[in-house]
């Protein structure tokens, strides 16, 4: 049986929003989100084109 969650906490992080591609079918205009810690690192990325399956 699936078990539930174990642990959560609540954190601070950057979100940034941009645009990203050329206007085309293969890489279609759309606004990538990204999360960063506070030392400049990318913690984590959502791309509708990869979740698509389209790959820029």
């Amino acid at each position: 049986m699936p078990k539930g969650t174990d642990s959560v906490r609540v954190l601070q992080v950057i979100e940034t929003r941009s645009c990203r591609g050329k206007g085309i079918e293969e890489d279609p205009y759309r606004v990538v989100i990204q999360y960063w810690d506070f030392e400049g690192n990318m913690l984590a990325e959502k791309d509708p084109a990869k979740e698509a399956g389209r790959t820029a």
